[in-house]
């Protein structure tokens, strides 16, 4: 027998409002059974709560989690409206604090101003929307593009590493950059190690640059792609029985890489190698540090 709690536009109210964070919209209220002066007894009542226009819970905004809160505001943003910049960074969970307002990108042309939110409008909106517990919200990719124009550098760079620690942001589909096109936030995308790490280096040019390294301290330069101890490294100064090795784009991000990576170093230093790392936006951008490591273990400092 069912429950009679259960029955009736109540009962489907609850429901709905059980898979919704609590909140619901007053067309699903409509749909649900209820009229307008029905919705209106129950406000009255407490046993709904406004939170915008059109948007109401079933507890008290107060109670609501942050989930609620959020799907509230896309709700009352209208159609095709997604969370967005530092809110959907939050949801992502690469960003720790989503400011004083939620904020919310509608698609150009198709929202008014909603009290309370911050909303941003893109023409761009459409293709770059997925759905997160239940929520529209830009794709992770998206996200960090929007990010790029509203945070500082700092809070960019780590948001950038929650989400290579996550993996979403791997694959020729995802990358930031292809949203940047004219945005102001498209020079701050550009100091990405994640980025410049994908885009990477060609052999040559790290090579040269490697050599390059070498002759700025007086090193002797390396030999490069060797087979040492039956694995091919990067560069090796075999009279200091040195491995060096450089890590960037995706071809070390995967899990299998990470632990063929860490293979590779212990059957080296088992057969009495040293191995050093350095990631390719270190040799970019951070020449003098790697030249003076790389001095310091072949012991001319």
């Amino acid at each position: 027998m069912r429950n009679s709690a259960l029955t009736g536009p109540d009962g489907a109210i609850a429901l709905m409002a059980g898979e919704q964070w609590g909140v619901l919209s007053g067309a699903q209220l409509l749909r649900a059974g209820l009229s307008r002066s029905a919705i209106t007894r129950r406000l009255h009542a407490a046993r709904l709560h406004r939170l915008y226009r059109g948007v109401y819970s079933l507890v008290p905004p107060a109670a609501l989690a942050p989930e609620g809160r959020w799907l509230a505001a896309v709700l009352a943003s209208g159609s095709g409206a997604a969370l967005s910049h530092r809110s959907a960074g939050v949801l992502w969970e690469i960003l720790d604090h989503e400011g004083l307002q939620v904020e919310v990108t509608v698609p150009v042309g198709r929202a008014q101003r909603v009290r309370g939110l911050h909303l941003h409008r893109s023409r761009t909106l459409v293709p770059n929307v997925s759905t997160r517990r239940g929520i529209p919200v830009t794709t992770l990719e998206r996200t960090l593009a929007d990010l790029a124009d509203v945070v500082s550098v700092a809070q960019l760079r780590r948001a950038a590493q929650q989400a290579e620690f996550k993996r979403a942001t791997l694959g020729p589909a995802g990358d930031p950059w292809r949203h940047a096109n004219g945005r102001r936030g498209a020079p701050m995308l550009r100091t990405l190690p994640l980025l410049r790490a994908r885009v990477g280096m060609t052999w040559s040019e790290l090579e040269r640059r490697m050599l390059r390294l070498c002759r700025i301290v007086g090193l002797p330069p390396p030999e490069s792609n060797q087979r040492i101890a039956g694995e091919r490294v990067d560069f090796v100064w075999r009279d200091a029985r040195l491995v060096v090795e450089t890590d960037g784009g995706q071809a070390h991000l995967t899990a299998n890489a990470f632990e063929n990576d860490r293979r590779r170093d212990v059957e080296l230093m088992v057969a009495g190698w040293r191995v050093a790392r350095f990631t390719w936006a270190a040799i970019q951008d951070d020449p003098d540090r790697v030249a003076d490591r790389l001095a310091r273990l072949l012991g001319r400092l």
